[in-house]
């Protein structure tokens, strides 16, 4: 394969941090139309309409793949400071402040709901049990076969707080030793769990094989930031690869393989030349920035929709709508709580951390913007 190798630069360094939020965006967009094809389905049903997937696709679960490489690539372009004294427990609280908060509000909701709303939710685990181990990030069974916690998609984040203290406990080595400690520890964790099931879902979690798909992201940052480019077509190459591998419909593939199509997604992505700014991109971007929030806030809003629609305008002629009336009022929120909710509140709490670091002087909100790239 021919590539274009060139030295990274400052630009080029600024840039990338647009293609990662693109790539966010369309993960995130993907997850809410996997979860919008739910209630698709049942609005199908009702209307006893033969079942059938949106766009004929179900593979809208490939953005959980897609943000596993992307937190691979950004953890390591973002953690320069391997073997410092302090920086891992540094890498560690930035990653609490940008995961925690917003995860514990929305899963204090999901709470609440199931406090007002009890047959909302069955849980046969022991409920106080149950929603302890939601908010400490430990993987727990709802029901037999069922390993989400209260708020469902915050399964992902039990995988990826366990990616961070694995990669935190890395940097406490030098980076030539600490990255190949963890991919060591990954790999062999994934081989001792290759026979684990969701009965034991603490072990079945820490030795998944989707461990391996940060990996995939942890090569690809190491890669980027030495100063690998690929042409342009050599990147449109590998993303059409990419969607070619993942049509062909990977979900009885063990979980790291179903990693590579996102992959090269994301390699032709992030090492490709810089792009050019365009208004379109510039929304993405912006969805890309409220890609948490809209991650986490989703199935609220999707339920929401489904209900008033199954209440008011259920119809055969109404419900190809539904998907991208759903989907948008799922970004259209996810904008407004990123704005409202989870930029000021992470801003804040990053700057309390900081003047706690230097000492107890705050600094002002335009001395310490939250950086995008974590």
């Amino acid at each position: 394969m021919s590539t274009s190798v060139v030295a990274p630069s400052a630009a080029s360094d600024a840039k990338i941090l647009i293609q990662v939020q693109w790539l966010r965006a369309v993960a995130a967009i993907m997850v809410v139309f996997h979860h919008a094809n739910f209630h698709w389905s049942g609005l199908r049903e009702a209307l006893n309409l033969p079942p059938a997937d949106f766009l004929g696709l179900n593979c809208w679960w490939f953005g959980i793949y897609l943000f596993f490489v992307i937190s691979g690539f950004l953890m390591v372009r973002a953690s320069p400071d391997f073997g410092v004294p302090g920086a891992s427990r540094r890498f560690l609280a930035r990653r609490i402040i940008r995961i925690v908060p917003l995860y514990w509000l929305l899963t204090t909701v999901s709470v609440i709901a199931l406090i007002l709303v009890p047959s909302s939710q069955v849980i046969e685990t022991g409920t106080l049990a149950y929603i302890v181990k939601s908010y400490l990030f430990i993987p727990t069974l709802r029901v037999a076969g069922d390993m989400r916690p209260i708020l469902g998609q915050g399964w992902t984040l039990n995988y990826e707080m366990f990616f961070y203290l694995s990669f935190a406990l890395a940097m406490l080595l030098p980076r030539r030793l600490g990255l190949p400690a963890l991919a060591a520890a990954f790999l062999a964790l994934a081989w001792i769990g290759r026979d684990a099931t969701v009965a034991t879902p603490i072990f079945y979690s820490v030795t998944d094989g989707l461990l391996i798909v940060f990996l995939f992201g942890c090569g690809l940052g190491l890669a980027h930031e030495k100063g690998l480019r690929l042409s342009w077509p050599i990147a449109a190459a590998a993303i059409v690869a990419g969607i070619a591998w993942l049509l062909a419909d990977l979900q009885g593939s063990a979980p790291w393989v179903a990693g590579v199509p996102a992959l090269l997604v994301v390699a032709g992505t992030v090492l490709r030349p810089p792009p050019r700014e365009t208004l379109a991109g510039r929304w993405l971007a912006a969805v890309g920035d409220a890609s948490y929030s809209l991650y986490l806030t989703h199935t609220f809003v999707l339920r929401g929709v489904f209900l008033v629609w199954k209440r008011l305008w259920l119809s055969a002629a109404s419900v190809p709508f539904f998907m991208l009336v759903s989907s948008l009022a799922a970004v259209l929120v996810s904008l407004l709580i990123y704005r409202s909710v989870e930029r000021p509140m992470t801003r804040t709490l990053l700057r309390r951390y900081r003047a706690m670091e230097a000492g107890g002087r705050v600094p002002s909100v335009a001395a310490s913007p939250e950086p995008r790239i974590a």
